[in-house]
């Protein structure tokens, strides 16, 4: 038997090891396991009522966002939440218990004592509730 490697038969193993050099001396990061996400209760009957309920309800910071407040000119805020790509949650407001809408946002100025915001990731049903303190209602200039 001929066990001479033709120049051809070199060269493609040649390239082939060349190909697979990189991927074997990359260094590899090391898996570190996710943090276990815990059970957010909620804290009263209203505020339930709005949990999302398609998922078990988690707290967890796998993504960040921010919730913007803009004072009106009469009373009460504005709120809205500013976040990476909106089309890939779903927003449920609770406005002092009750129902404040699905939008990014507060429907108009709100005002009263708490606002809550329950985001949820489209992708594997996550969410994540944030509360706002709210200004009171009326002028405080009397």
């Amino acid at each position: 038997m001929n066990y001479r490697i033709s120049p051809s038969r070199f060269f493609a193993v040649f390239i082939l090891i060349l190909a697979l050099f990189p991927m074997i001396s990359c260094e590899k990061e090391s898996f570190v396991p996710a943090l276990t996400p815990q059970l957010v209760e909620p804290q009263n009957l209203a505020e339930a009522e709005h949990m999302p309920r398609e998922k078990a309800h988690m707290q967890d910071s796998t993504f960040v966002f921010d919730i913007q407040e803009s004072y009106c000119t009469q009373y009460g805020v504005h709120l809205s939440v500013l976040i990476d790509r909106p089309e890939n949650y779903s927003f449920k407001w609770a406005i002092d218990g009750s129902h404040g809408g699905h939008n990014s946002y507060t429907p108009g100025c709100v005002c009263g004592s708490t606002a809550t915001v329950f985001i949820t990731r489209l992708s594997d049903g996550m969410s994540i509730r944030h509360t706002v303190d709210l200004p009171n209602c009326g002028n405080d200039l009397e």
